[in-house]
């Protein structure tokens, strides 16, 4: 699962503008344009010509440096990250995450976490930079560092999907369910079409499944007298009172599934009566707010679209008034995150 996540976030990683710098020339130019085509081989090919006759021609070493690593050449992108971060701070920050991206590639996270946290110092409230140091820390392991790390990324941009992903993989692997529910919605929110989009909504509903006894049996649930109490009451309450999943039929599970959003967002509602921290303030007020409005359906629908598109049509014809009051609302909130 860690290669699979590597793999997926450097598909996002972002293809910073030239304009940082000096006009280049049409060749590189040209080059930008290649490897936004994702034509990286002929792109590395006319870049190369530009630095026989510019050695020093940041925006070539950038766009080479890029395409060296899209193109699953880690060691070429470490050459030329590494050139332009001796020759000056023009795209250093860039160079940086190139450079520690290039050594995830490797297999080699504890270069990579040395370069991500030489980022965060560097550019202090960074939100690349302290995404991409919490990957680091994720791939060495250290799922605390990686939890404080996503904190510091989602409270700079709460709309970058990918540090609400990764949140959800690490609540996974602390085994903090609801944590991780609660990341793999907000993601959805962000982000649907796509293939981890996909993946997430099939999470969520194994989370669904394996929260429900379908012998008739009863769930049990230790609570512990921590900080966590709850996370842990309401995972209790979920698994004890989640529909099953007993019909293959599309429809039918997309209905489960609306119903089980709604009970989650109903316990969170009943159980939360506000607080001051990042998870609060970041997923329960958001739910909250959201199921007190009415409109736990419509967002329900929306995010399964990456997986029911027919049926959520249907819906959407149906229930058009209240999906638009929906969009209505959640398309300034968002904004103004």
């Amino acid at each position: 699962m860690i290669n699979k996540i590597i793999l997926l976030i450097l598909l996002f990683l972002p293809h910073f503008s030239w304009a940082q710098i000096k006009e280049p020339d049409d060749r590189v130019k040209q080059a930008i344009e290649l490897n936004g085509e994702g034509s990286y081989n002929r792109a590395i090919k006319l870049l190369h010509q530009v630095l026989q006759e510019d050695k020093k021609n940041l925006s070539a070493k950038y766009e080479l440096a890029y395409a060296y690593l899209q193109s699953g050449n880690s060691v070429g992108a470490e050459k030329y990250s590494k050139q332009i971060l001796k020759q000056g701070d023009s795209l250093k920050l860039e160079a940086y995450l190139i450079l520690g991206a290039a050594y995830d590639m490797m297999n080699d996270p504890k270069k990579s976490l040395k370069i991500y946290n030489k980022a965060v110092h560097e550019f202090p409230g960074n939100n690349l930079a302290l995404f991409n140091l919490g990957l680091s820390y994720y791939n060495n392991d250290d799922l605390e560092m990686a939890e404080r790390s996503l904190i510091r990324s989602i409270d700079v941009d709460k709309n970058y999907a990918s540090s609400h992903y990764l949140m959800s993989h690490i609540m996974l692997r602390k085994g903090e369910t609801v944590k991780a529910m609660l990341s793999l919605y907000y993601f959805l929110l962000l982000e649907q079409d796509s293939p981890r989009a996909e993946e997430s909504y099939n999470m969520l509903e194994e989370l669904w499944k394996s929260g429900v006894d379908n012998s008739g049996g009863k769930t049990i649930v230790a609570i512990e007298k921590k900080e966590n109490d709850f996370y842990k009451m309401v995972d209790l309450e979920i698994k004890l009172k989640s529909t099953p999943y007993i019909d293959d039929e599309p429809v039918m599970k997309l209905k489960v599934f609306t119903s089980n959003t709604n009970l989650l967002f109903d316990v969170i509602s009943q159980k939360y009566k506000g607080n001051i921290g990042f998870w609060e303030q970041t997923y329960l007020d958001f739910f909250k707010d959201l199921h007190k409005k009415g409109f736990t359906d419509s967002f329900a629908y929306y995010i399964s679209n990456t997986t029911y598109r027919p049926q959520v049509l249907v819906w959407l014809s149906d229930n058009y008034s209240e999906f638009n009051s929906f969009i209505n609302w959640i398309e300034p909130r968002l904004a103004d995150l």
